[in-house]
């Protein structure tokens, strides 16, 4: 040491050396710790993957029993090609779910078992399938009901098992990821104080070496920042992973849209801290995307509704960023925002190839998002498109379970379910909600002149009538026999009365085909009634709609009568 620096006092070489050593003790300390916490955040996720994999094999053999009851209960030949099409995806599903599993033993004999119970339902399925296809609809029902319940219950406690096992490692191994990370912080804190301490006594034993002294000290200020900055860095990036990890996991136990954008919301406020932000979600209509608020803001800059052409990200299918300091392209519905509020990036919401919505997210800085923010919406955007798509998926399998099998039309119970709901949207948003109540005249003599079987033909038209005169936000609902409803969402009572003239008149000029002859005319007669807000709950507008109805019979029938006044058909 005195050969290179003749100045070198050797009473500090011990401190000097125990100073270094410490410092590498700590480096190393932070290496081994970060090395530790990434293996136990990549085990979480591949917990969460398995959890959701099974979910997955749940969901695609459900799809395929949905399509296959649909065959048999309807005999469509459209439905037994869609069963032809999705009837393999249980077990590839199945298969991901093994491959997944296979450095766990345990699991994936359990996966073994679990692809065994899938392949043999799915056999079974077959095998009802093609009962019905022969026309031997009756013996198809009876084996479902004879081996479908038994193989489900089996499969079921299979896939029960796996994600207990799952989570019992999830949980074990979120002990470990936090145990990890407080040691690593005790060794961070800990050893740069004791560095901090040490590299104060060296630099007063240098004192008198003024120049040599400040050029050490300016180093060791820039190692410290540079470690500092690490730290934070780390520290960031590892809530930002534990944030997204907890979101990912919150986002499969979501059983709402309501529930999923709350979950969001609360994981974006955390990730971007100064941030606001909102989330469009496509209507059913498919031209319109519906407002919701998340997090950072009361939405009154954000338009309620937009149209899919409106932003680049959703024409572009990919993430768009703005950012006023640069060229680049400005979505039309943010038209109105300050650059604060604008400034910011645009993530759409796609799954399999189906546009849900976008998310727009803003620093509320002028700035854009860093890149650690901008990876992190992108993420949950990725994350909302596939939890999105599959609450679609998981609604239309309730729906076919609220259709009424002869019309297509939904039953009495989605009515029940549905009608306070968008009472209470419509009047909550100061908009108009009205019922037609509709009867089929002379019913019961058409049925004692043509029989039971011509009724159903002519339920089955009447139905048709319905879906084809509706708009796409009505709800047309076979109410019970021969009667049926249809709720108008913001249609007022001159709309709901003209829309009930053109039902009456596409019902009177049906033809209804049963056995090569052409059955009717028939006629009908609708009541009509509009939603009081503040006054009427969904029963009392019914009642009174249902009012109409009769006294539309007792005019004459074939005509439309609301509730103080009557249109003659």
């Amino acid at each position: 040491m005195p050969l290179f620096f003749p100045h070198f006092d050797r009473r500090r070489l011990p401190l000097l050396l125990a100073l270094i050593a410490l410092l590498v003790g700590v480096t190393a300390a932070m290496l081994a710790g970060i090395r530790s916490f990434d293996a136990s955040t990549r085990w979480v996720t591949h917990s969460y993957e398995v959890q959701g994999q099974i979910e997955a094999v749940r969901s695609a053999l459900g799809h395929a029993e949905a399509t296959a009851r649909g065959f048999r209960l309807s005999d469509d030949p459209g439905l037994e090609a869609q069963y032809r099409e999705v009837r393999q995806l249980p077990l590839q599903r199945a298969e991901a779910l093994l491959q997944t599993v296979r450095d766990n033993p345990e699991q994936h004999g359990r996966a073994e078992a679990l692809r065994d119970r899938v392949r043999e339902r799915v056999q079974q399925i077959d095998h009802s399938v093609s009962l019905q296809t022969a026309g031997r609809g009756a013996e198809a029902n009876r084996d479902m009901l004879l081996r479908g319940v038994p193989l489900d219950a089996a499969l079921e406690r299979v896939a029960t098992e796996m994600e207990r096992h799952e989570q019992r490692l999830l949980d074990s191994r979120r002990t470990d990821n936090d145990r990890s990370s407080t040691r690593l912080r005790a060794v961070v804190v800990g050893g740069m104080a004791v560095s901090l301490a040490m590299l104060g006594m060296l630099l007063s034993m240098v004192g008198r070496e003024a120049r040599r002294a400040r050029r050490h000290e300016q180093q060791a200020r820039d190692a410290v920042e540079t470690l500092e900055a690490a730290a934070v860095q780390r520290e960031r990036l590892g809530e930002q992973r534990r944030t997204l990890a907890a979101f990912a996991g919150l986002l499969h136990s979501c059983q709402s849209v309501d529930e999923v954008l709350d979950v969001a919301g609360n994981a974006l406020a955390q990730l971007v801290p100064h941030g606001a932000g909102a989330c469009y979600t496509m209507r059913a209509s498919q031209n319109l995307l519906e407002r919701h608020v998340l997090f950072g803001t009361r939405g009154e800059e954000y338009a309620e509704f937009i149209r899919p052409d409106q932003c680049w990200a959703l024409r572009r299918g990919d993430a768009h960023a703005w950012d006023p300091r640069r060229p680049t392209a400005f979505c039309e519905h943010l038209r109105g925002m300050t650059e604060e509020q604008a400034c910011g990036i645009c993530v759409p919401l796609t799954s399999q190839g189906v546009v849900l919505g976008v998310l727009h997210v803003s620093s509320r800085l002028g700035e854009p998002l860093s890149e650690y923010e901008r990876a992190a919406v992108e993420s949950v955007g990725e994350h909302l498109g596939v939890v999105l798509h599959s609450l679609d998926l998981r609604e239309s399998l309730r729906m076919q379970s609220l259709r009424d099998p002869l019309t297509g039309l939904y039953n009495r119970r989605y009515l029940e379910e549905s009608l306070p709901r968008e009472a209470e949207r419509c009047e909550r948003r100061g908009r108009p909600l009205s019922v037609l109540m509709l009867d089929v005249d002379h019913f019961k003599r058409f049925n004692d002149e043509h029989g039971h079987a011509a009724g159903d033909a002519l339920l089955a038209r009447i139905g048709q009538v319905l879906a084809a005169t509706t708009r796409g936000e009505d709800i047309a609902c076979r109410f019970g026999g021969e009667e049926f409803t249809v709720v108008m969402p913001e249609a007022d009572v001159e709309q709901a009365t003209a829309r009930a003239e053109q039902i009456r008149a596409a019902i009177a000029e049906a033809s209804i085909l049963y056995l090569g002859r052409e059955l009717g005319p028939v006629t009908a007669s609708i009541g009509v009634d509009e939603l009081r807000a503040g006054m009427d709950t969904p029963q009392t507008m019914m009642a009174r709609a249902d009012r109409a109805l009769y006294a539309a019979k007792a005019q004459g029938r074939n005509r439309v009568l609301r509730v103080g006044a009557a249109t003659t058909g």
